[in-house]
C-alpha cells in the first residue's frame, strides 16, 4: 500500500480561502464510470482520492492532481487510508469474471470494505448497484450487488445507484457485427425493451449524488432517455456502422460456451446465464414506485459511436 502524502490539512482536505475543499474517494477510477465521476469532480473544483490496484495506474491520476492510494478491495489498511476524512465515497466492486468463484471474492471484499467503512464513519457512501438488486435470488451475477446493498444498508447516509443494462456491453460485438451484419442476442424476445444506460451518464450521476446534500438510505434507479429492444440495438448499430444489421436470437444452449470463450470461469458463466434468464423472463426489473428515478441523456446511437471512435483511436 502507498500512503497518501499529508500535504493536505483537515484529514486530507485542501485549505482554500473560502474553507476546506471537498474530498471524494473513487473506487474503480480506471474504468469508464469511475473516470467520468472523478473527471467531473475535479472539473468542479473538488479533490479526488483515487484507489488503484497497481502502481503503474497511479501516475496518470497524480498528474491530474488526484491523491492516490494503491490497494485492492481486500486490503483493509489501504481502504481505511482511502476512506479516512473524506466527504463522500464511491464504491464499485470488480466483476471477478475470471475468478473460480466470483461470489466468494465478493464476500471477502465486502468484509474488508465494511470494516474500513465502520472504522472511519464516512459522511456519505454511494454504491454502484444494478437493476434487479432488490431480489435475493434468480439474478445471477447481480446477486453480488444485492449482498453489497444489504451489507451497507444501515450506514447513516448511503445511496445505491441501480443502473440499467450498460450500453457499453455491446462494445465487444461491434467488429463482428460490422463484418457479418448480424447482432447475436441473448436478450429474448427481440422486441422486448430493456432499460439501458451509458457509463458516462452513470459517472455523471455518481458525481452529482456525491456532491448533493442528503442523509439516510436512498435508492436511485438510473436508465437512459428511452428503453431499447434487440431490434432497436440492431437498428442503432446499422446507423453508426452504415450497413444493414439484423438481430438474431442466440440459443440458450450456446450461452455457456460463449461466455467461456470470453474468458469467464464456469461459475461466472453460470451466473451470467442466470442473469440473462432473469431479464428474459421479466424477473429483473426496477423496483418502482418505491425508489427515485433518474434518466441519463446519452442515446444508444451516441454511445455506440463513442465506442467505435475510442476503438479506432
Amino acid at each position: 500500500m502507498q500512503s497518501i502524502k499529508h500535504r493536505h490539512t483537515g484529514g486530507g482536505r485542501l485549505k482554500t480561502k473560502d474553507g476546506f475543499m471537498a474530498v471524494y474517494t473513487i473506487m474503480g477510477i480506471t474504468g469508464n464510470v469511475g473516470t467520468t465521476a472523478a473527471t467531473k469532480l475535479l472539473a468542479d473544483g473538488s479533490e479526488v482520492r483515487a484507489i488503484v490496484r497497481r502502481e503503474e495506474k497511479a501516475a496518470a491520476w497524480r498528474a491530474r492532481g488526484a491523491q492516490v492510494v494503491v490497494g485492492n478491495p481486500y486490503d483493509g489498511d489501504a481502504l481505511k487510508t482511502a476512506f479516512d476524512g473524506v466527504d463522500g465515497i464511491f464504491i464499485m466492486t470488480p466483476t471477478w469474471f475470471e475468478s473460480k468463484d466470483m461470489f466468494a471474492e465478493n464476500t471477502a471484499a465486502l468484509k474488508a470494505l465494511n470494516e474500513a467503512l465502520r472504522a472511519v464513519s464516512p459522511t456519505k457512501v454511494v454504491l454502484l448497484s444494478s437493476i434487479g438488486a432488490q431480489h435475493s435470488h434468480g439474478t445471477g451475477a447481480i446477486l453480488k450487488l444485492h449482498h453489497m446493498e444489504r451489507a451497507f444498508a444501515d450506514l447513516p447516509a448511503v445511496t445505491s445507484i441501480r443502473a440499467g443494462w450498460f450500453m457499453e456491453n455491446y462494445a465487444g460485438l461491434i467488429t463482428s457485427v460490422r463484418e457479418t451484419g448480424v447482432l447475436p442476442s441473448m436478450l429474448n424476445p427481440l422486441d422486448r425493451e430493456v432499460p439501458m444506460i451509458a457509463t458516462a451518464d452513470i459517472g455523471t450521476t455518481v458525481a452529482a449524488v456525491l456532491q448533493a446534500d442528503w442523509r439516510g438510505q436512498r435508492i436511485v434507479e438510473l436508465e437512459g432517455p428511452r428503453r431499447y429492444s434487440p431490434h432497436d440495438i440492431a437498428a442503432a448499430l446499422a446507423t453508426v456502422l452504415g450497413r444493414p444489421v439484423t438481430a438474431q436470437v442466440q440459443p440458450e444452449t450456446q450461452w455457456l460456451s460463449t461466455y467461456r470463450s470470453w474468458g469467464l470461469t464456469s461459475r461466472s458463466a453460470d451466473a451470467m446465464a442466470e442473469m440473462l434468464n432473469g431479464f428474459n423472463t421479466g424477473w429483473i426489473v426496477f423496483e418502482r414506485p418505491a425508489t427515485e428515478t433518474t434518466r441519463g441523456g446519452t442515446s444508444l446511437e451516441t454511445a455506440l459511436a463513442g465506442m467505435i471512435s475510442k476503438s479506432s483511436a
